[in-house]
């Protein structure tokens, strides 16, 4: 994926899981995580969308 993609999809993911979280709160959640970690995590889940991406190619 091109590099411009994979980094629209992190914001909008970081962008999803801060939403989440914030309406899940601490009443359900016991950390509210930081920025940086919030970035972390929506750029691992990019690596994995783009390993899937790369699988599945690989079995067509």
């Amino acid at each position: 994926m091109d590099q411009k993609t994979v980094e629209k999809l992190e914001l909008k993911i970081e962008e999803a899981m801060i939403e989440i979280i914030v309406k899940m709160g601490l009443k359900k959640l016991p950390l509210l995580p930081s920025h940086q970690t919030l970035h972390l995590m929506a750029k691992a889940a990019v690596a994995v969308y783009e390993a899937a991406v790369v699988n599945q190619r690989l079995e067509e």
